[in-house]
Order: structure tokens, then C-alpha cells, then sequence
């Protein structure tokens, strides 16, 4: 017995019994696609690294380098428009995995001493 009669022209559209709506599965994300390409956290960490003490002109010659591996010229590309927007949420990336995420520091309110009297 169908509980909701008003809804039965849409069992034609259900899945079956065993079957799952998404026959693909769920599209990999970036940091799988970059592990099955050799990146791993500490690879890109160490690339961010190494990007993070050059000097302008070597940045940019990584970012517009047509010989680089794309994600080293992302990075480059990251840092260089970092540093002349001065926004660095595009860098907020890649700083995470190079230092982990950062914990805001919320200082505790001074605690008032009762007035001895």
C-alpha cells in the first residue's frame, strides 16, 4: 500500500533496490588527483618553500616558465599575485599546507582583583 498516493507517478524515477544514483561515484578532489600525480603534502610543501624566499623576478619566471610543472607555476603564479595585490587568500592554500591551519589567538580578558577592604 503506497502511503502517499499523490507522489506515485514519481516511482518510475526511483532507483532500484541495490542501484546508486551516481554510477561514477563521487569526482576526486584535487589533493587525490594530486597525490596520484606524486604531490604530496610535504612534495608541495616543500615547492611553496622553496618559491616563498625567491626574489620577484624569480617568481615570476617560474609563473610564465612554459618548462615548470604546472603546479610549481601555480604557486609561483599564487605568491606573485599575493604580493602585488597584497590579498594573500590566495595563498591561504598553500600556507595551510605548509603550516598547517592557524588557530585565531583570542587573548583572555584581564580578571579584575576584588578590592580588599
Amino acid at each position: 500500500m503506497n502511503r502517499h498516493p499523490k507522489y506515485t507517478h514519481l516511482e518510475v524515477h526511483q532507483f532500484k533496490k541495490g542501484q546508486s544514483g551516481n554510477l561514477q561515484g563521487r569526482p576526486k578532489g584535487y589533493q587525490t588527483i594530486l597525490k596520484e600525480l606524486g604531490y604530496t603534502k610535504p612534495v608541495i610543501a616543500t615547492m611553496v618553500a622553496e618559491i616563498m624566499f625567491l626574489n620577484e623576478n624569480e617568481v615570476w619566471a617560474i609563473a610564465k616558465s612554459e618548462t615548470e610543472p604546472v603546479i610549481r607555476k601555480l604557486i609561483a603564479r599564487a605568491f606573485y599575485n599575493a604580493g602585488h595585490s597584497g590579498e594573500y587568500k590566495d595563498i591561504e592554500d598553500f600556507m595551510t599546507i605548509l603550516f598547517g591551519r592557524s588557530v585565531p589567538f583570542i587573548p583572555e580578558p584581564e580578571k579584575k582583583q576584588a578590592d580588599n577592604v
